[in-house]
């Protein structure tokens, strides 16, 4: 005989129940009856639900609201993207990940706990959390790379000012070095040029002294005549 409606309802509700309370315990290891399973629990029930955006909206109702449909989807979720946590832990998840923190949760500065069930193994939330936590350390370091990268930036800049600072001073000095050779060099022509023509004036020797003897004689031959 097939089962009514609400038959099959309270069915997938109390298999969703049970499924939930087995969950918390290997989760948690937390025994709480499957009848007082709640999808918004408080923090006095010692358990809350990590969930993936994707499926937040299964855990927005009551289970006794649910349909059929959404009872099997829950119970497919647990464990996947569905999953108890402590409400510690789902507070220090939430205030890392920026969704806020209550006014309950302490201000602590040492790192949360990597998240775990009773049997000491990782979580789905506990992979989230450390995906996050590398993601958010590469963020830091590609900051820091970015930072240092400006840094070695700005100092090429300003080498490369002082190299052309020092490339057109020495530009400078070469022209003025080139200018001084000219200079200089004129100057050597000239003086070379004056020497010449003041050796062209000089008498040599003999002949001065050939030219003072005629003078002699020219002056006794004028006397001598007078």
């Amino acid at each position: 005989m097939a089962l009514s409606s609400n038959e099959k309802r309270a069915l997938w509700r109390r298999q969703c129940r049970e499924a939930l309370a087995t969950h918390i315990f290997e989760r948690l290891g937390l025994t709480v009856a499957p009848g007082r399973v709640r999808l918004q629990p408080s923090m006095a029930d010692g358990y809350a639900w990590s969930v993936s955006k994707s499926q937040e909206h299964l855990l927005k109702s009551n289970l006794s609201d649910g349909t059929v449909g959404s009872y099997k989807k829950i119970c497919d979720a647990l464990g996947r993207s569905i999953e108890a946590v402590s409400p510690q832990t789902l507070r220090e998840h939430d205030a890392r990940s920026g969704k806020g923190i209550s006014d309950e949760c302490p201000n602590s500065k040492e790192p949360p706990k990597l998240f775990q069930t009773a049997s000491g193994s990782g979580s789905f939330t506990a992979t989230i959390q450390r995906l996050e936590d590398e993601n958010q350390e590469l963020v830091v370091e590609l900051e820091r790379a970015q930072a240092y990268s400006e840094k070695l930036l700005e100092e090429r800049r300003e080498w490369e000012a002082k190299c052309r600072g020092i490339s057109e001073e020495l530009d400078d000095s070469k022209s003025v070095v080139k200018q001084l050779e000219n200079d200089l060099s004129h100057a050597y022509m000239g003086i070379a040029e004056a020497m010449k023509t003041l050796k062209g004036l000089q008498l040599p020797e003999k002949s001065t002294h050939e030219h003072e003897t005629t003078l002699v004689k020219t002056a006794f031959m004028c006397e001598a005549s007078g």
